[in-house]
């Protein structure tokens, strides 16, 4: 009966316990992304950045060559995808979203039981805690995106080394397409693998399994090679590898960092010291389980196990904050670790409260309050259920869309959402402003306004001094914490 018994609670948690992590998933998603269906519009700028490229390699434009923005192809390949779904909404890239939270959560889960007896309670506000950080941004960020190929390779170096078994080739084939994906997502993120290639490799050098870390080796690349083919046929399809190099390794390389001018040892350290300071405002939850974390492994855990993890971590945040820049959505990436310090932080909640994870009410409980950290917690609901006609990108359609395929340019800021909503493709290699020094991209925007080939531009808290151009709206519209107005111009006939 004991046995019957068992094999019942495994069937019933095989299903219960994916479902549950999906509504999590579900729940958390279209509250805090504004690519939701509760929301008009999801107005931050890198995500309209992604997909007005995306829909611009849809109709025929050159990645990189016709259309300039410094992330990764496959980045722009899925917000493609997302265009075919829904043109002038985010409909697609929030059902990846759904996709890609759901992944994290299965694969956090996984970790956490790992570490203890724990069962589902403990992912429901693991959940409601990250996606409802100032890092998650509107939602739509690269680093969202990769955390479920993140939680993959973190589940894969945790269990390897719980279980005191070596490593798959099947895991490295499959963390190695994760690697890929990450490659032509967003380079950056690659720290966390260069950490956990590198531990693995040290620990099989001391055991003298020489033959088992080329097998390894051959396995990730591999898998790295699967998930570039695609990324490979593009630019051979289109003879634009030179601009592949140029745009998304040397500019970003070379361009993208940020920081003032000091000797380059110092700069470095300064750098990962304001790396630390925005990972602590903007993923303070992160940096509170990750200090947990580390907390649990070095007092109950192996010397390996230690000696991984701390691997892990510290190749990820180097790589993630050392070229000196530190917005908001850079720590998200580091909620990796949070399921290690989450069961931590959960043993001693149960053993203060004596709760048992058998009793309902407590999971209910922690539902309930997971459920209203979300919804207050989130600070992108104040354009929940906001009025379209309040939002300027709507307001400037009225206008944009009185005339046929309209030319608009995006004027001296980051994508505002305007070409979503107007579903114009940009004509101009540098649709709008972005963050990187490239004298290059003003004095193109500059030449195509003074020649007056925009029918339509787009400025933010500036307004345009040009003769050709003449005001046609204006509307303020709040941006999260600030305020700003947008000016629509039209071209004079």
């Amino acid at each position: 009966m004991k046995e019957i018994k068992t094999t019942t609670n495994k069937r019933h948690s095989a299903f219960f316990e994916p479902l549950i992590i999906f509504i999590c998933a579900l729940i958390v998603i279209t509250v805090c992304s504004k690519c939701s269906v509760l929301y008009p519009l999801n107005d931050w700028d890198d995500a309209n950045c992604f997909f007005t490229v995306g829909k611009a390699m849809m109709n025929g434009k050159v990645l990189y060559r016709d259309i300039f923005e410094q992330k990764g192809p496959v980045l722009y390949m899925l917000h493609g995808i997302a265009w075919e779904i829904s043109h002038n909404t985010f409909i697609g890239i929030y059902l990846l979203e759904i996709i890609c939270c759901f992944v994290f959560l299965y694969f956090s889960h996984r970790t956490m039981k790992l570490f203890s007896d724990k069962r589902i309670i403990a992912v429901v506000p693991l959940s409601a805690f990250v996606y409802t950080s100032l890092a998650f941004c509107s939602g739509d960020s690269a680093e969202e995106l990769c955390l479920p190929m993140l939680a993959y390779v973190f589940y894969t170096a945790m269990e390897r080394i719980k279980s005191g078994g070596k490593l798959k080739l099947t895991q490295m084939l499959f963390c190695g397409i994760c690697t890929g994906i990450m490659l032509w997502i967003k380079f950056t993120v690659l720290g966390f693998i260069i950490g956990f290639a590198a531990a693995f490799v040290i620990l099989y050098i001391r055991q003298k399994e020489y033959l088992h870390i080329l097998k390894c080796s051959i396995a990730m690349i591999a898998g790295i090679i699967i998930a570039s083919i695609p990324v490979i046929a593009y630019f051979i399809r289109t003879d634009s590898f030179s601009y592949l190099w140029d745009v998304y390794f040397y500019d970003n390389m070379f361009l993208y960092s940020g920081g003032i001018e000091l000797p380059p040892v110092i700069k470095q350290a300064a750098n990962l010291l304001w790396g630390l300071l925005s990972f602590a405002m903007y993923n303070t939850f992160g940096l509170l389980m990750l200090a947990a974390a580390f907390y649990r492994v070095i007092k109950k855990e192996s010397k390996t196990l230690i000696f991984v993890f701390s691997a892990i971590v510290i190749s990820g945040f180097f790589f993630s904050f050392i070229g000196g820049r530190a917005y908001a959505y850079y720590s998200l990436s580091m909620s990796v670790f949070a399921p290690v310090g989450a069961v931590q932080i959960y043993d001693i909640v149960k053993n203060k409260l004596n709760i048992s994870n058998s009793k309902k009410r407590y999971f209910a409980a922690v539902c309930v309050l997971s459920l209203l950290v979300t919804v207050f917690m989130c600070r992108n609901t104040y354009t929940l259920f906001t009025d379209k006609d309040d939002m300027p990108q709507f307001r400037f359609n009225n206008i944009i869309s009185q005339k046929n395929n309209a030319k608009l340019l995006n004027y001296g800021f980051l994508d505002g959402g305007f070409y979503t909503v107007s579903e114009t493709i940009p004509e101009c290699r540098f649709f709008c402003g972005l963050n990187i020094e490239l004298p290059e991209l003003k004095e193109t925007q500059d030449e195509y306004i003074n020649s007056g080939r925009a029918d339509f531009v787009v400025t933010k808290d500036k307004k345009l001094r040009s003769e050709n151009y003449r005001l046609a709206d204006s509307c303020k519209f709040r941006y999260w914490s600030e305020n700003s107005i947008y000016y629509l111009y039209e071209r004079k006939n």
